[in-house]
């Protein structure tokens, strides 16, 4: 599962962690609240953040109850080129889902270095392969479905040989008890799909993000407002500044704790080693021309020259000159083999 790059980042792979802010429709059509959005989602150490784009006509019919506000809450193309050279500004990448394939066209012609795809749309294939004909980066959630669902998805996004792909296990409720996450979906699709997996996150805890980075997600994206006190649809799940700081600093000491795996003495152990290490020590004085044998020996602290591993290859072995007991033994106290 190697990386792929998306605005200049690599996901996946060995690479930290991509963390999504999710702005989502939390900016209430606000292209200042927006830009507010940007700037805070940059200082909180996260990599991109995540609008929504959509054509309000190809949600809803006109009569539908959410048709008015969600028509207030879109931005136009010149209103998303702002907001992108705010993002470019702060050093953050600006993504934005898109809902249909004019909202995909707008997006392409800023451009967006990525489609981000919600769960709703992953039974929409010709959708999907429309996006995917784009030739960007999809990073596609799997909330409200099955293996079978997302196994269709990406054969569909596969057929026009668009490979760069990224899976985000997802539980598709606003917000997400604990018990339901069931992250042990996140492996399942590392172990099913030959593609990078992540996690987008709708719970209201640090936990989640922490266990899915220590199974192996290489994204995570989270819900962000800039006051849970907001009115609109997301804000009361989402995190505020305060809380995002501490969601990323979580993730990045989650991956400074994972480390690397193959095994070696670090150098906090060194101190430590030299203490808790036994070594040979003489348990008695020994003469010149004494052989050695486990009653005239002693394993003990500290380390010294000869470790305690080392007893076999010196029992019978005869010494040059005397030793007081308590000396540390070493090869040099000994006639040569």
């Amino acid at each position: 599962m190697g990386g792929i790059q998306i605005g200049g980042r690599t996901v996946g792979g060995d690479a930290p962690c991509f963390i999504i802010a999710e702005g989502g429709l939390n900016h209430n059509g606000d292209p200042v609240l927006a830009a507010r959005l940007i700037a805070a989602a940059a200082e909180c150490g996260a990599d991109a953040i995540k609008f929504q784009t959509y054509t309000t006509e190809e949600l809803f019919p006109p009569d539908h109850p959410d048709f008015t506000r969600f028509q207030k809450h879109r931005f136009s193309r010149e209103t998303y080129l702002d907001l992108q050279r705010t993002a470019a500004d702060h050093g953050i990448i600006l993504l934005s889902t898109p809902f249909d394939e004019t909202s995909a066209d707008l997006l392409e012609s800023l451009p967006v270095p990525a489609f981000k795809i919600g769960s709703g749309e992953l039974t929409h294939r010709a959708f999907l392969k429309y996006l995917a004909s784009q030739g960007k980066p999809l990073i596609l959630s799997t909330g409200m479905s099955t293996w079978d669902e997302v196994d269709h998805a990406v054969r569909a996004i596969e057929e026009t040989g668009n490979s760069a792909l990224v899976l985000l296990h997802c539980v598709s409720a606003y917000p997400c008890p604990l018990e339901e996450v069931n992250l042990r979906r996140l492996t399942a699709l590392r172990a099913r799909y030959p593609f990078p997996a992540g996690f987008s996150d709708h719970t209201e805890s640090d936990v989640a993000a922490v266990a899915a980075v220590a199974l192996g997600a290489c994204v995570i994206e989270k819900h962000f407002t800039l006051s849970r006190h907001l009115p609109g649809w997301d804000h009361f799940f989402s995190y505020d500044p305060e809380q995002m700081k501490r969601y990323v600093k979580a993730i990045r000491d989650t991956e400074k704790a994972l480390g690397a795996s193959h095994k070696d003495i670090t150098p906090s152990e060194k101190p430590i080693e030299r203490i808790a290490r036994r070594a040979i020590y003489a348990r008695v004085p020994l003469k010149a021309g004494e052989s050695i044998n486990i009653h005239n020996i002693i394993i003990r602290r500290p380390a010294g020259p000869l470790g305690a591993s080392q007893v076999d290859s010196i029992l019978g072995r005869v010494l040059l000159h005397d030793l007081p007991a308590g000396t540390p033994l070493q090869l040099s106290d000994f006639e040569p083999e």
